[in-house]
């Protein structure tokens, strides 16, 4: 089966709807960024996502919980910031926390899937970006606001492990064992 022009040239193999593909491609993104910081992903198994989280970053000393959305209601360039509703189930769960819990927007653009990848001889590149901020510290009733100064890159997951090990020293997430 060739690809000509960024689009299947035989018949549409497709087995997940738009939103389902957006969801497979936002955890795939967050794992490609955790793959170039060298820190694993454990993504939540589907049918156990009660706790309002997608996965966990594994670092060292306790992972850092993360739930992911992906979208192309937003563009990446545009906005300083990008509003998403909160569920109030997500906040309570996240609130629960002894860990960080962080909430990644992945933004597609354009949101036509076949362009979210560009292969080309030297590389294949992601037209997406992912922005993030942290969401167990909320104050209830709020939307989540997500700053695109705030950009997930391998430098923000070594803030993200720094703030995991401050959990065990500021009174959350119980401390170190003695």
């Amino acid at each position: 089966m060739a690809i000509m022009g960024g689009s299947l040239a035989t018949k549409d193999v497709a087995t997940l709807d738009e939103n389902r593909a957006k969801s497979r491609f936002g955890v795939a993104y967050v794992r490609a960024v955790c793959s170039q910081a060298g820190v694993g992903f454990g993504e939540t198994s589907p049918d156990e996502d009660v706790l309002a989280v997608d996965g966990q970053v594994e670092f060292a000393v306790a992972p850092a919980k993360v739930q992911v959305k992906c979208t192309g209601r937003f563009r990446i360039s545009g906005g300083a910031t990008a509003t998403w509703p909160i569920d109030d189930s997500w906040h309570r769960n996240w609130k629960r926390s002894g860990l960080p819990v962080y909430f990644v927007l992945v933004i597609v653009d354009p949101d036509k899937r076949v362009s979210w990848l560009h292969h080309h001889d030297a590389a294949t590149l992601h037209h997406a970006a992912a922005f993030w901020v942290r969401v167990d510290t909320l104050a209830t009733g709020e939307n989540i606001v997500v700053p695109k100064t705030q950009r997930l890159t391998a430098d923000t997951l070594r803030l993200w492990a720094e703030e995991v090990e401050a959990s065990f020293t500021s009174g959350r997430g119980g401390g170190p064992v003695v």
